[in-house]
């Protein structure tokens, strides 16, 4: 007799644990793939600010940003950076991916925008989780302090 009210009350007892370790995995999951998000965000205007910082001119061809950057030695040279067209957008650094697919995620840069006045450059991103719709925006002003062209 015990076992026949044990067993359905064990039952519920189990599927109760195991929705609560769903809604958990689900919402873990989520909030690693919000992360990948701002990361990958970040790091691409990272990027682009760090090449910016000791450029020696920069200029819009079109939708691309043009840097001329000088690496720790050897002639500057120019990198440019641009948003792809494809059905999930990417910020690409000449031909390196700055955003993109992760195991975390899949992120679209939604926006990529810069404007070039004088020695100083404004950028605006914004990418967008292509999971959960969420979008994560970052804007800054660069002023480059090398020697111009």
């Amino acid at each position: 007799m015990e076992l026949a009210v044990a067993t359905p009350l064990f039952a519920l007892l189990a599927i109760a644990i195991g929705t609560i370790f769903i809604f958990g995995v689900r919402a873990y999951a989520l909030v690693l793939s919000e992360w990948s998000l701002q990361e990958q965000v970040g790091y691409a205007m990272e990027r682009m600010t760090a090449d910016l910082r000791y450029a020696e001119g920069a200029k819009m061809e079109g939708r691309k940003l043009r840097v001329l950057c000088r690496e720790s030695s050897g002639a500057p040279h120019w990198v440019e950076y641009e948003r792809t067209d494809e059905a999930q957008p990417r910020l690409r650094r000449g031909s390196q991916p700055l955003t993109g697919q992760s195991t975390l995620g899949a992120i679209g840069m939604k926006t990529f925008e810069a404007e070039v006045d004088g020695r100083t450059v404004f950028l605006r991103l914004v990418g967008e989780n292509q999971w959960t719709g969420q979008t994560y925006e970052l804007e800054t002003a660069v002023t480059w302090t090398g020697k111009g062209t």
